[in-house]
């Protein structure tokens, strides 16, 4: 492998490596550069994936369906193969970043084999693989997928802990917000995962689907505004999150054994 090209200055540092496709995966492209403030770039239609490592300052990151995620120092933001994208540096405090490109027929499995986040945390070993190929200009296979395997290793330490805390702060934020539509697609993609992901990761920490668990909370606090408050049943179904009467009374049933008039009456607090 060697350097297809360069693009070297004060401010940036960029090398374009010739690659195979006919092997499993190869790096594409290694980069830093340190931005001005307002920077605007994207890497749309590129086919690759990209990892960026924010080492200093701040950076908006605007996804295709609008999505605005806020990123500094210590975060790691991941762009598929021909995902569009657009990245803001802060006006205030412009960030100096590290990429680096690659592909080939396992890059996919390779990539959600390290994180399904798409914002992940990354350790200092990972800015400092890139930035031993570019000061050494290191463009051997064997050079640049050991830094590669270092960065995506960097960041692979870190998917244990951001699972856990985005679990649990997506459980609280169901029992936060029981009475407010939800849709689990829509709430994956805010945190910066994929739907599967955040629902197979939920459901194997919390030991329900994240609907599952958002009926439990609303059945769960149906069960107390029947018990201790004179609320209509029509009242109660709206409170805690459900347009119709009718959904309601099925669902209290399936859970309760009981219809929500039935379940009133054997608490015998309201009479």
């Amino acid at each position: 492998m060697t350097i297809a090209s360069k693009m070297v200055d004060n401010q940036a540092k960029v090398h374009y490596l010739n690659y195979d496709f006919t092997i499993p995966f190869c790096v594409m492209e290694i980069g830093w550069q340190k931005t001005s403030p307002n920077h605007t770039w994207s890497p749309n239609g590129r086919p690759r994936y990209l990892i960026h490592l924010i080492k200093s300052g701040k950076i908006s990151v605007t996804r295709a369906n609008g999505e605005i995620t806020h990123l500094s120092s210590g975060d790691a933001f991941i762009n598929a193969p021909d995902e569009e994208s657009t990245m803001v540096s802060d006006s205030s405090d412009p960030c100096e970043y590290y990429w680096i490109a690659f592909n080939g027929k396992d890059a996919k499995t390779i990539i959600e084999k390290t994180t399904k986040s798409l914002y992940p945390k990354y350790k200092e070993s990972g800015i400092l693989a890139i930035r031993k190929l570019l000061d050494n200009a290191v463009a051997d296979t064997i050079g640049t997928l050991s830094a590669l395997f270092e960065v995506l290793n960097s960041i692979k330490n870190e998917s244990a802990e951001n699972e856990n805390d985005f679990v649990k702060k997506s459980v609280l934020y169901i029992e936060s917000n029981y009475y407010k539509h939800f849709d689990v697609g829509t709430y994956a993609k805010s945190i910066g995962v994929s739907r599967s992901y955040f629902t197979t990761a939920f459901t194997e920490k919390v030991g329900m689907s994240p609907y599952d668990y958002l009926i439990k909370v609303r059945i769960d606090y149906a069960k107390k505004f029947l018990e201790h408050t004179d609320l209509t049943i029509t009242q109660i179904a709206t409170k805690v999150g459900f347009n119709s009467i009718d959904r309601f009374g099925s669902i209290f049933k399936k859970k309760t054994k009981m219809s929500p008039k039935e379940y009133r009456a054997s608490t015998k607090i309201i009479t």
